[in-house]
């Protein structure tokens, strides 16, 4: 046996390693379900983004491809995640539409057209204080569910949502406005 021959052998073991029960390769599954996979997220999930939800799905299944495979009905498996997946684009952007309705309704010396970089100012802020926002108005958890999440104290996240709203109201307030 030459030295070449290993290699050779440890490749040819590799796409057996990814079949399923039935002879089929990840990539031959692949190749069957993603079709599938984009109608099914483009009738759940936001416009433009069904593409993405298919994928995250596929990695979903190659990441946990050694338990996927085993199972009576891997298409089964994938397509509840890439259900699932959708779904919760939806939920994320209905939280992300009602966080912005309510800063809208907040603030109504805010121009209409200013609105939109509301997002951006809050990815802008250090990174607890936006996380903090973002929990607290987008998934509109309470401050114990904002503290659970992101393991700091009911204190912290009291701190972070006061610095973040004072560091948000400068950059929204009017040009014309001074402090007071």
């Amino acid at each position: 046996m030459t030295s070449s021959s290993a290699p050779e052998h440890s490749l040819a073991r590799e796409p057996q390693r990814l079949a399923l029960a039935d002879g089929r390769s990840f990539e031959d599954f692949y190749r069957s379900e993603l079709t599938g996979l984009v109608v099914l997220a483009r009738a759940l999930a936001p416009r433009g983004s069904a593409e993405d939800v298919a994928q995250e799905a596929m990695m979903v299944a190659l990441r946990r491809w050694p338990e996927i495979r085993e199972l009576a009905s891997p298409e089964a498996y994938v397509r509840r995640t890439c259900a699932n997946l959708a779904v919760s684009q939806v939920r994320r952007r209905l939280g992300e539409a009602r966080a912005i309705s309510r800063t809208s309704q907040c603030d109504e010396r805010v121009p209409a057209d200013e609105r939109g970089d509301f997002w951006g100012l809050v990815r802008a802020l250090p990174k607890r204080q936006a996380q903090a926002v973002a929990l607290y108005y987008v998934f509109d958890l309470s401050v114990a569910d904002v503290a659970r999440t992101l393991q700091v104290s009911e204190g912290s996240v009291k701190v972070h949502l006061s610095r973040a709203r004072a560091a948000l109201a400068d950059q929204l307030r009017p040009a014309e406005e001074e402090p007071s």
